[in-house]
């Protein structure tokens, strides 16, 4: 055994070196300094921590393989070919131009002919899922993070199977964490034996770790039917009467879209580059791309909808959600409505909003009154009082775990999709969001969101503020770990 001096030494030579690997990759100050400290105040544990979550990245050949992929799929789909800018959307000139970054930075552009339908009620929306299914002709093709095959779900499991059995080709791709449910199951043998191919995406493990992150998550949630119906929402493939029921936080409430046209298409590239990755690993040929559906189907336009796909997470270099949020905000001119269940604002969003609210735009945020994760909700509520102060309306939801992800911006403007307002969400996730450009669905969402408060209380700023000194201080520190998360 090495001397005790000798291991302090290591860890000193260990920690400047990853000091000066965090000075290179220029984070966040806070972020920053956060590791530091963790690497210095704790002997090893600071390191091997590091090297667990220090790092949001999925492998440098993922890196490298997932803008081919992405491409290939455009390109055969034929999204490429839309406009990039398209000065006729329903919104401002910043938000116009802000469409164009997206579809520069991503290669999904504005997409038109689209029908898009809201779905709230968790029966319909899974009766309206098997029916599609049931329907289908040629591929179902699934992606969740959590897949729980309980309650009123085991009905989209034997669609599945029939879909399957009557040969249509069937994938299902779920987050080896969240979805541990369904790889615990009896249903995992049914389904492939059946035909189904299930696979787990972003697998952990110790071995893993050595060369990934292995705490990054697949929180997509997506569905494309036959290339010509799809489906995106927050909703895991769940039934709220039965999940998470000892959590104590009521049924969790969802919207899904169902969608149609064009925007279909972008869905299929995300989805299929998703599951390559997962299903063949990092050593993607050609071969293995035209495995997967890779002609368009011709189809009548669905409708007049536009619609622009942003996938985000750490397979790609930087925050493109992070950046459409926060510039959004800086582009409203009337309202910003932000529901959420996670709330952890960093510094740069926070400053967007209460900078919103300086100019006169009406500034509101719903979350959940009570959330599964004690961490994330005391984190959340520490940023609450600087927001309340700066006149900005905190909602919070009492019948249930409001799950729905919304950001409203003036009267046309969308965003909705899998994405939170916390770090996790910005930087660690493989998230999927909808940006509508739409006044007729805004109002749809508009009309959503008057319901959800309707079975909401704000949040007094007085009261607020007379919380206890204890209670501020459990609020203070968790929010220390926001940066790391």
């Amino acid at each position: 055994m090495l001397p005790s001096s000798l291991l302090f030494a290591l860890h000193i030579a260990i920690a400047v070196a990853l000091t000066f690997r965090l000075l290179y990759r220029k984070l966040a100050v806070s972020t920053t300094l956060a590791w530091i400290i963790i690497l210095y105040s704790l002997p090893y544990i600071g390191i091997f921590l590091y090297f667990l979550f220090g790092d949001h990245r999925m492998g440098r050949k993922r890196l490298g393989q997932g803008d081919w992929i992405r491409q290939f799929y455009l390109r055969r789909y034929g999204v490429e070919e839309e406009p990039l800018l398209d000065v006729t959307l329903e919104a401002n000139e910043t938000l116009r131009a802000l469409s164009l970054g997206v579809a520069t930075h991503t290669g999904f552009p504005v997409t038109h002919d689209n029908r898009l339908e809201l779905l709230e009620d968790a029966g319909d929306i899974l009766d309206r899922i098997v029916a599609d299914i049931d329907q289908a002709t040629k591929t179902c093709f699934l992606e969740f993070y959590i897949v729980e095959p309980k309650g009123r779900v085991t009905a989209v499991m034997e669609a599945l199977v029939r879909a399957a059995q009557r040969g249509v080709d069937c994938n299902l791709l779920a987050d080896s964490f969240g979805s541990k449910a369904l790889f615990r199951s009896s249903w995992l043998q049914r389904l492939r034996t059946a035909g189904v191919d299930v696979e787990a995406s972003l697998p952990v493990g110790l071995i893993k770790s050595l060369s990934q992150r292995t705490d990054l998550r697949n929180h997509r949630k997506l569905i494309t039917i036959d290339q010509t119906i799809g489906y995106i929402g927050s909703a895991n493939l769940v039934d709220p009467k039965v999940f998470k029921k000892d959590k104590a936080v009521g049924q969790w409430v969802d919207t899904m879209f169902r969608l149609e046209g064009r925007i279909v298409d972008s869905l299929g590239c995300v989805f299929n580059a998703d599951y390559i990755f997962d299903c063949v690993g990092l050593d993607v040929d050609r071969a293995a791309l035209r495995d997967l559906p890779t002609d368009r189907p011709v189809v009548a336009p669905a409708g007049n909808v536009a619609l622009q796909l942003l996938p985000s997470g750490p397979e790609t270099r930087d925050s493109p959600i992070h950046e459409w949020v926060v510039s959004a905000i800086f582009a409203a001119h009337r309202r910003v409505s932000i529901i959420t269940p996670y709330f952890i604002p960093d510094e740069t969003l926070t400053l967007a909003l209460k900078a919103a609210r300086k100019r006169g735009v009406a500034v509101d945020v719903i979350v959940p009154e009570k959330i599964d994760s004690k961490l994330a909700q005391y984190a959340s509520e520490s940023v609450f009082e600087e927001l309340l102060q700066a006149d900005i309306r905190i909602a919070r939801y009492t019948d249930g775990l409001l799950h729905t992800k919304c950001v409203l911006i003036d009267d046309t403007i969308a965003m909705v999709g899998t994405v939170n307002m916390d770090t996790r969400s910005f930087y660690l996730n493989l998230e999927l969001t909808l940006i509508v450009y739409d006044g007729g669905v805004s109002r749809q969402l508009e009309q959503m969101r008057e319901r959800y408060l309707a079975k909401c209380t704000y949040i007094d700023p007085e009261e607020w503020a007379a919380r206890s000194n204890w209670q501020q201080m459990k609020e203070n520190i968790l929010r220390l770990a926001a940066p790391v998360l």
